[in-house]
Formats: structure tokens, sequence, C-alpha cells
């Protein structure tokens, strides 16, 4: 019978989507005789979901359906994924996968399985909240029996404060965010990010943003962006392309581009944009008040406070600032016929056409060169501009299932070379459509079913196209594995302690060096500052000092108004990555996992080492993890009996039960001896702890 007359009694939730080739279909008949063949999805509040094949999903009453189908219903375990309860949601999930089961089909390759709620329950807690999942959280999870579990936690994950932890150490690698750079302390930049991330500002804005700011840093922490370049404008704007846009214009800087469409020129006229903005806090700064200090300082006899007074220069003095006139000249050894070195270079935009027989971009004049910073961020951040937004979300892609539909995500020069060029730019169409809300675009990747398979496990063949059967199996990367310790140790706490390190460091170190300025108020805020230098590290010799912890950060239980240290436990500050120095000590179990050094973008590591093998076996991590405070420990303990506190230990490590033969090895290895310290040491360092599966 055809399924149109189903529809008398269910309503459609779901449309499209390409279901997975093991599913299990059967014949399902109502109370009247009417037949459907579709797959279950499960049962929730007396309502049956089922799945025809071509992706339409049905909603029924359970006492519609004949007895044996409600008997089935009650016993038959889901087919598949749950259903998000927002139906567009699911409908874009859905074309996501008919496009990633498109390219395997093309390729002869099948999807994997879907992952098993003990394996995605892990996964998507590290992916999206950054550690792991307690004992407690795996298993609210793990029992619980709605049809929309998976979208729940997804969503509830989203909103939590582990995402905005997670999702800052991501941007702090991808933008270089450093505690220290230009010898000058960056915590305004870094509180400001982080609001961003809070308040969940979209993509184009908070990059227009960064791009467009001014002040001082000290005042407007987005200032930061650019003066972490500070007197380096074409460094700074060759980032600024390749992390954005995806166009890897380096060789541009020097030379004509080899292999893109680049000419040295076209990147001059680029960085022309830049050409009247000034970046403070480089020898010689003339801005904010420093003429005048300096002519105080030359008056002060006193070595102790002109000593103070450098110190504190610096960060006073960055700052950026828009001259009246683009200075930017081509290079003394400029050679092509184009130009002549020196000449003045005038500011043009570039363009991307979607036409390949055309050239990557076509060159446009602007007609104002007043606010130039403006036109390019609004030209660069503009949803009519197809690289920014396919650069991001290319980059979120692989920040979900490993790899880039475009490798590496900073070259985008040629899209249609991608693994799956369909899928990329619909995914760029889609980032517009969601007007650059990271958030709901991330809750589209994690809720489509490529997301929620199994990640794949065999070696990637080198050089060679992954189409997505699933995401890959990765290493945690060093702030991962980092919070997911802390988490053993104190659980879900670790995510409620906040660094504000921003607005106390400006209150102390702003001075006051304008014209009505006294020889006597700037000794006062001098010594003032000094005092605080001194618990917030100095300013003097920073960039050489990294190896010592530059302060104590102020930590807060979620209340701004009070201050609360995070636990300390054998000299190990346990509070999450995102609220520790940035970057960490060159010893740090940070920087020893992969953490990067803020020097080059996107440089952190996820290689395994023997340094961390050692760390895992004998480092200070460990030692805590298997005290008897420890969270995880007291949990095992707690439980009557050793079967119960092995699963306990397995549940707080993989976020599963342990198998048979594990669980007797471990009991009889426990009646043996063993002790729950021993056992958390063996399970801390499994592949299976540092994987993300």
């Amino acid at each position: 019978m055809k399924t149109r007359y189903f529809a008398f009694f269910a309503s459609v939730l779901l449309t499209i989507g390409l279901r997975a080739e093991n599913e299990v279909y059967r014949t399902w008949t109502d109370s009247q005789g009417r037949k459907l063949e579709a797959t279950f999805r499960g049962i929730e509040d007396g309502q049956v979901f089922l799945q025809i094949r071509n992706g339409y999903v049905y909603r029924l009453p359970l006492d519609k359906l004949s007895a044996a189908d409600q008997e089935a219903a009650r016993t038959l375990k889901p087919q598949g994924l749950g259903i998000p309860a927002d139906p567009n949601l699911a409908q874009a999930a859905a074309r996501i996968d008919m496009l990633v089961d498109a390219g395997l089909a093309k390729a002869g390759q099948k999807p994997n399985p879907l992952a098993s709620d003990e394996q995605f329950v892990r996964r998507v807690y590290l992916d999206i909240a950054g550690r792991i999942p307690t004992r407690e959280e795996a298993l609210e999870f793990i029992t619980d029996t709605s049809v929309s579990k998976r979208a729940k936690v997804i969503d509830k994950l989203l909103n939590s404060e582990g995402y905005r932890s997670h999702l800052f150490n991501y941007f702090a690698d991808m933008l270089r965010v450093a505690d220290v750079a230009q010898k000058a302390r960056f915590y305004t930049y870094q509180d400001w990010l982080k609001g961003q991330i809070a308040e969940n500002t979209p993509w184009d804005k908070l990059v227009f943003t960064m791009m467009t700011a001014d002040g001082k840093l000290l005042d407007n922490g987005a200032t930061g962006y650019l003066l972490r370049d500070a007197g380096m404008r074409l460094d700074n704007l060759s980032l600024t392309l390749s992390t954005f846009l995806g166009a890897n214009v380096s060789c541009a800087q020097c030379h004509d581009h080899p292999f893109a469409d680049w000419t040295q020129r076209q990147f001059y006229e680029m960085a022309a944009f830049f050409g009247a903005t000034e970046t403070y806090g480089t020898r010689g700064s003339k801005g904010y008040g420093m003429q005048n200090m300096r002519r105080v300082l030359a008056s002060i006899d006193d070595r102790r406070i002109q000593q103070q007074a450098k110190n504190i220069l610096r960060v006073n003095a960055m700052a950026v600032e828009d001259g009246s006139e683009n200075d930017l000249k081509l290079p003394d050894d400029y050679k092509y016929p184009d130009g002549k070195p020196g000449d003045l270079v005038k500011p043009k935009l570039v363009t991307w056409a979607d036409d390949k027989t055309k050239k990557a971009y076509q060159g446009v004049q602007t007609k104002n060169e007043e606010d130039l910073r403006t036109q390019f961020a609004k030209w660069m951040t503009s949803p009519d501009n197809p690289r920014f937004a396919m650069t991001i979300a290319n980059r979120l892609w692989k920040r979900a299932f490993g790899v880039g539909i475009k490798e590496p995500v900073t070259d985008l020069d040629d899209p249609n070379a991608s693994v799956n060029p369909a899928l990329l730019h619909h995914l760029a169409t889609e980032m517009v459509r969601l007007k650059f809300d990271m958030k709901q675009f991330m809750r589209l990747l994690y809720n489509t079913q490529a997301y929620q398979r199994e990640a794949t496990s065999h070696e990637l063949a080198d050089g060679g196209p992954y189409l997505f059967p699933g995401p890959v199996l990765r290493r945690m990367s060093a702030e991962q594995a980092w919070d997911s310790c802390a988490t053993l140790v104190v659980g879900a706490e670790v995510d409620k302690f906040h660094a504000h390190r921003g607005q106390t460091y400006a209150e102390v170190m702003k001075i006051d060096f304008g014209e009505g300025a006294t020889k006597e108020s700037i000794v006062a805020d001098i010594e003032k500052a000094a005092r605080g230098m001194r618990q917030y590290g100095g300013t003097k010799g920073a960039a050489k000092n990294k190896k010592k912890r530059p302060m104590q950060p102020l930590i807060s239980g979620g209340d701004d108004s009070i201050e609360v240290a995070p636990p300390v436990r054998n000299g190990l500050v346990l509070a999450r990555a995102s609220e520790l120095p940035q970057p960490e000590k060159d010893q740090h179990f940070l920087r020893m996992f992969g953490q990067s050094d803020r020097q080059i973008a996107d440089s952190s590591s996820d290689e395994g080492s023997i340094p961390q093998v050692l760390m895992l076996m004998n480092g200070e991590a460990q030692r805590v993890i298997g005290q008897n405070d420890s969270l995880v420990i007291q949990t095992a303990t707690a439980q009557k009996s050793p079967e119960q506190q092995v699963e306990s230990l397995y549940l707080s490590f993989f976020s599963r039960k342990p198998k048979p033969d594990e669980l007797a090895d471990a009991v009889a290895a426990l009646g043996s001896g063993l002790t729950m310290r021993d056992l958390s040491w063996v399970l801390f360092n499994t592949r299976e702890f540092v994987f993300v599966e």
C-alpha cells in the first residue's frame, strides 16, 4: 500500500536524507492493516518514530500499530541516529549527509557504521567541551532512552562553559594568542576574545572588529590582533589572508607567486589598505602621550623611577591609530615592469570568480582612501566574499572530523581541487545562511550521520583523498588531554574557574601621559604600576623569561565579584588550559603534548612522542590522578564491590563499562594486591585514553 495513506494519522517531522546501507528495514502494519516499510528510530512518550528509505520520518501513536508491531516497538533497539527536535536542523544535516554519501558512493566506498553511545558521548564531550565526560555525565547519556538524546547532549554542550574554553583554545592557536608579545602583556586581548565567544558573536562581526579596532590595548582588547604584529604590516596581511581567506600569499610578499595568480604588486595593493595605519609599541612611538612621557622622564634624576617607567612605557604605548595618508611604497628591490621601486601603492581589492576559466581574482579600484581598514574589513567579511565563509567552514569541518575537505586549511586557492567540492561549496552556503553563527554551524555538523559514525582507525593514504566515511581516529590535543586530566581529579567543577586578568592588569598599568599630566602625578602612577607589575610579572625581559610563570591568574568561580583559587595539587594548577598562561612554560604538560608556542599560526601538534609517554608514566599528572583525594579514586573506592569499582574507573577514563575479560582481569588484579591507584595508572597509560574515538 502506498505510504501516502499512512499520513492519515502520521505527521512528517523530517525530510530528505540518505540512509546507511546497513540499517534494518521491516514492514510495519497499523491497526487497519495498512503497511509501511521503514526502519525503527525509537519510541518516546507513546510515539513511534519510523523512517522510510527516502529519508522521511513519521511519528505514529503506538496504539495505532498492530498488536505485533506494538510489541516490536517496545523491544526493538532503535536504528541509527536519534531524531533532532528541530526539523530544519534535521533537513540541513541530512543534506550534508547526502553530499558526503554521494562522494563515498562515487569512489566505491561505504560509510562507517554508526558509533555506539559510549563512543559518541566521549567524542562529543571532547570535541565540543574539550574534555572527557565524568562518570556521571557518561552514565546520564548512556542510560537515557529518549529518541533525541544525541541532539540534546549536543545542545547542552554547545551552551556549556567547556564549549567556550575549548573554542578559545582553538582561536588562540589560530591567532597566535600569547600572554607576551612585543614585550607587552596581552591580557586584555585574551579577555576580549573570551567575551566574544561567550556572547556567540558571529564570525564575520568578530573578525571585522579585530580588523577595524583602534585605540590603546589597555582600553580596547580587540586591538590585540593588529598589535600582535606591530610594525610588521606586510607579515600581518599575509597571515590575515591565509587565516581568514585561505589565500596562501606569503611568496607574493617578496616576488610573484610561482603557483597562484598572486603578483607581488597585487600583494602590496592589498597591503595598502593598512598604509595609513600606525601600530605603536615599537621604537619611536609618537602617539598617546609618549612624547610628554619622555620629556618628563628626562627631568627625573631617580634612576629607579626611570627604569620602572621604561618597563611600563611599552604596554601604555601599544595602540592602533589611523593617519590621514597611505604611505605604503613598493620595495627598493622591486623588479617588475608594472612599477618602480619606491612608487606609492594605491589600494586595490581582490574578488574571486566562481568561473574557473577566469583568473582567480579581479582587481577592483577603491574610490575612497579614507577609512581604508574599514573598506578592507567590509570586503573581507562580506557574505558575498565566497572565500571568507568557505575558509571558516572548512576549518570547523576539520575541527569536527580531523581532516579538512581542502588541505591545508590555509590554502583554498583552488576549492575545486578539494576531495568533495560540492560539499565544500555547500558548507560555505550554509555558513552564510546561518549568518556566520559558529555555534549553529557546529550544531549542524555534530548532528550529521557523518559525524556520528565510527571513527576511521586505519592509516590515511599519504596524499590520497579522505572522503569522510566517519571522523578520523586522532590523538587528543594538548588542551583536551590536560583538561581531561583535570576532570579526572576535580570533575566538572574544573569548568567553573575563569581567569580575569585583562581588566585588573589594565587598571594597574594604565598611566595618563597626556599634556595635563605632571611630573608628580606620573611618578606616583609609575610607582603604583611598578607595585602591580611585581604581582603580574612585569614587562622587562618578559620575552626572555617565558619559562617563568608570568603571574598567578585571578580566578573566578563564576561570579565576577568573588575570586576563587582553583585546586592546586603537587604544584599543578588544575584549571582549564584556557585559564592558564598562554602558552604554558616549556616543560608543562600542555607544551609536552603539543601546545604551540604561539609564534606560528595553527602550529599546535597532536603527534605522539617519547617525552609524552614518559610524562604519562611518571609525570605529576598521573600522580595527582592517583591520589586518594582525586575524584576518580574517591568515586571508585565508594563502590561496594570490586566489580563496581572497576566499572567506575572504566566509565571515568573511557566512558564505557569494561568488557567481560577486562573486568575479570582487573578484579583478579585487585584481589592479588593491585590498588585503585595502580589500576588508574594502567588505564591512564592506554592508547584508548589519549585518542578521540
